[in-house]
């Protein structure tokens, strides 16, 4: 018989899976809390559960549903994670601690989260689409990115991000069950404002996800400011407008009182131009939101496409005319530093790639 992955299964299946086992449905309660507010290691580790109990879901269910197969550590204290998944396809993670400004403590840690294998959407400027689409990760796949390496670092991970390999909104179901499972309060995860979800703009799915009952913040990958532009970096885009996102990101904003956060990298001469900071400014304006500017990093050793190919990243100090361009205009900005450029696992990097 095929075991399942437990960690599929939210508060509400673990109930049905104890009624169809004729289990007092108190014990459903008792399994959530033990997968995901102690994070066992082993089901004979369950102690809250009878033994007959723990045989069961150990002879039913695995616990972990992927593995570690590497991990890289950067000069900057990060962190690129790569797991092999249970029919051996491949992903990564990166954990990011941010330090007190004395460099003397860390704030707080940060776990870039993937929701898929490889990525369907073909972002120029992003080394994911490369790989080409290989499946949804399920929830266990999602979940288990967070488990695993809480446990292999031995620190508690404080935010986040789903910004690693796959657009989170093509995956909806499994990243809403995900949410739902870190944000329940039976578990020991996160709050949905430690949870912040990135997306190339899937109109109709920013909506629906906006009417859940835990909606995570939402960070919009825009990195342009016109749709002629737009469309040739994020071909996807060429299904929808600006226009048509905007009215998504203000339903959004509307429903749930969150701010957006925009994600723009600036390539030199293209997007970076006095017209696009007062147009940017303008977006900024239509609901309380930032710009984070990010600079473009190497996607060389990914074979890009002929677009990403001739995309320059907007020097350092030009990135700081822009913002103040922004700023100007009326935006609220912030020009984001890069973690792990040395492991390829920074923004746009993640591609299976290890030249070490």
């Amino acid at each position: 018989m095929n075991k399942q992955f437990i960690k599929n299964y939210d508060k509400n299946d673990l109930v049905k899976f104890c009624e169809n086992n004729k289990i007092e449905k108190y014990r459903s309660h008792q399994i959530f809390q033990e997968l995901y507010y102690h994070k066992r290691k082993k089901f004979n580790e369950f102690k809250s559960l009878p033994i007959e109990l723990r045989s069961l879901l150990n002879e039913k269910f695995d616990l972990y549903s992927l593995k570690i197969k590497k991990l890289r550590k950067s000069k900057d204290g990060s962190i690129k994670f790569l797991f092999e998944l249970n029919d051996g396809k491949l992903v990564e993670s990166v954990y990011m601690p941010w330090y007190s400004d004395d460099f003397n403590e860390i704030e707080r840690i940060t776990l870039c989260v993937s929701t898929m294998a490889g990525c369907p959407v073909e972002c120029a400027f992003c080394a994911t689409g490369t790989l080409g689409f290989q499946r949804n990760l399920t929830v266990a796949e999602i979940i288990d990115q967070v488990i695993i390496v809480e446990n292999e670092v031995g620190s508690k991970i404080s935010n986040i991000v789903f910004m690693g390999m796959g657009e989170p909104l093509l995956n909806y179901n499994n990243v809403k069950k995900a949410i739902s499972i870190f944000t329940h309060s039976d578990s020991n995860f996160f709050s949905r404002k430690k949870i912040t979800l990135s997306t190339v703009g899937i109109t109709e799915k920013i909506k629906q996800l906006a009417d859940e009952d835990n909606p995570p913040k939402l960070a919009l990958s825009l990195h342009a400011t016109t749709n002629g532009f737009r469309q040739k970096i994020i071909p996807l885009s060429k299904k929808t407008t600006l226009k048509s996102i905007m009215d998504a990101i203000e339903y959004y904003y509307r429903k749930t009182g969150m701010p957006i956060t925009y994600e723009y990298i600036p390539f030199d001469g293209l997007n970076d131009t006095d017209n696009d900071a007062k147009r940017l400014a303008r977006i900024l304006k239509r609901v309380p939101s930032k710009v984070n500017l990010i600079p473009f990093n190497d996607i060389s050793f990914a074979l890009p496409n002929i677009v990403g190919q001739n995309l320059k990243p907007t020097p350092k100090d030009k990135i700081l005319v822009f913002g103040n361009k922004i700023k100007e205009y009326g935006g609220k900005v912030t020009i984001r530093d890069t973690f792990g450029t040395d492991i390829e696992a920074a923004c746009g990097q993640l591609a299976l790639y290890d030249k070490s």
